[in-house]
């Protein structure tokens, strides 16, 4: 089984600003609540994973300014290994607005900086998979990442590929279509949300999107799909399996996919469960994290565990 993850992606500050609902165009909404909270989809799984009790290390560039000092201190505390985490002199990290409606709602406006996609195909080396038994990344950036992958494959090393962004965003990154299905061909397991799958096939339907781009890319483990209020989908050679949303009250769903893949990462990779098991989990895992306020789930696995037996 595997004990240690390490993640190249997204190492971001989010301000969340809370409101009572999302503002229509040229409305007005007054604020509740300020927070500057630390996030980044591939740093809010990789806590997931360090408070369920695997090993987890984060590779990413990040400024020396005061969010890139915030983010790597609660790193630190949140058990996170920052060996490979790079400080940039005079750097700007990644950071996002999160507009957080009561009802759960979300809209998020990302400010790149100028070190998190400045991390270079080059820079990668093979020293820095000592250790790493499985490699997840959101191609956060693109080229370091699909380097990273390729070196895993010819180490037999496990890749997991979360699309978090539709191609048009990513392309606005400088991240191409060309290196985004590279990435689905290198990987073992592809996860996306629904829009991510539409914009990858121009097919609506989710499920027939991942049948679609499954056809195209069978790979080793499959495709998921996190589709919000419809659960999730995992679809492999042996068919598909779903699993159910939870009935809450949601607080704020900011983050509830990122704690869902690493719900769903050590239940099936770490600890050896089943895939009904572990999409069970991961459900559990994302909706605790919506009655949470923040991008990051404050849960360790007997408490998750505990959840799923008061609902059964």
């Amino acid at each position: 089984m595997i004990k240690t993850v390490l993640g190249l992606g997204t190492a971001t500050m989010d301000v969340v600003l809370q409101c009572d609902s999302l503002p229509r165009a040229d409305e007005f909404e007054i604020i509740r609540n300020e927070q500057v909270l630390s996030g980044g989809s591939c740093a809010n799984m990789l806590v997931t994973l360090a408070q369920l009790g695997a090993k987890a290390r984060q590779l990413a560039k990040i400024g020396d300014d005061s969010f890139g000092r915030i983010f790597y201190e609660d790193m630190v505390q949140a058990g996170v290994d920052v060996s490979l985490l790079m400080t940039v002199p005079g750097g700007q990290t990644m950071h996002t607005y999160i507009i957080a409606a009561e009802n759960g709602e979300h809209t998020i406006f990302a400010n790149m900086g100028d070190c998190i996609m400045n991390l270079k195909a080059e820079e990668i080396s093979p020293a820095m998979l000592e250790g790493t038994e499985l490699f997840y990344t959101d191609m956060f950036p693109a080229k370091p990442a699909v380097a990273m992958a390729r070196l895993c494959k010819e180490k037999n090393i496990p890749v997991v590929f979360c699309l978090q962004c539709p191609v048009s965003i990513m392309n606005k990154i400088g991240v191409t279509a060309d290196e985004i299905f590279e990435m689905i061909s290198l990987a073992d397991l592809f996860v996306s949300g629904r829009y991510g799958y539409y914009s990858l096939t121009n097919i609506a339907d989710h499920e027939k999107a991942m049948e679609e781009l499954y056809k195209k890319y069978p790979t080793q483990w499959g495709m998921i799909c996190t589709a919000g209020e419809n659960g999730a989908i995992w679809m492999d050679k042996e068919g598909i399996i779903s699993a159910k949303p939870y009935e809450i009250i949601p607080v704020d769903t900011t983050g509830a996919g990122d704690c869902f893949l690493g719900g769903l990462i050590y239940s099936r990779f770490v600890n050896g469960e089943t895939k009904q098991q572990a999409m069970n989990f991961a459900s559990a895992t994302a909706a605790i994290k919506c009655t949470q306020p923040g991008p990051r789930i404050h849960a360790d696995a007997e408490m998750i565990r505990e959840f799923m037996k008061s609902r059964t």
